[in-house]
């Protein structure tokens, strides 16, 4: 992703070892996106009610490779007129459903 100039913070790298709590805190104060395999988060914000994040794209595709993957996000951020600021996107490999964070009661 750095390749087309979005700014990637690795969660592993500088946040090793925080809680997923933690993690949504970060992306609803810094104004983050969270791009993640992890469902951890979809409980976390459905069932119990954590803090929602500025926006996270879960994906569900196998991860085959990394320039796989890299193809799917550089789709997902360029070539498509999704909003992620306030979503909760599922990224399937041949669809993408939006849930607004606003509608999880």
């Amino acid at each position: 992703m750095k390749r087309i100039r979005f700014k990637i913070i690795s969660v592993a790298e500088e946040y090793a070892g925080s809680k997923d709590e933690y993690i949504l805190e970060l992306s609803s104060k810094n104004k983050w996106i969270i791009i993640t395999f992890d469902k951890d988060f979809g409980e976390l914000i459905y069932k119990q009610k954590y803090e929602k994040p500025f926006g996270i794209i879960f994906l569900r595709v196998p991860p085959k490779s990394l320039d796989y993957i890299f193809h799917i996000m550089k789709w997902l951020l360029l070539q498509t007129n999704i909003s992620f600021e306030g979503n909760f996107l599922v990224v399937n490999e041949n669809k993408v459903r939006v849930i607004k964070l606003n509608d999880i009661t």
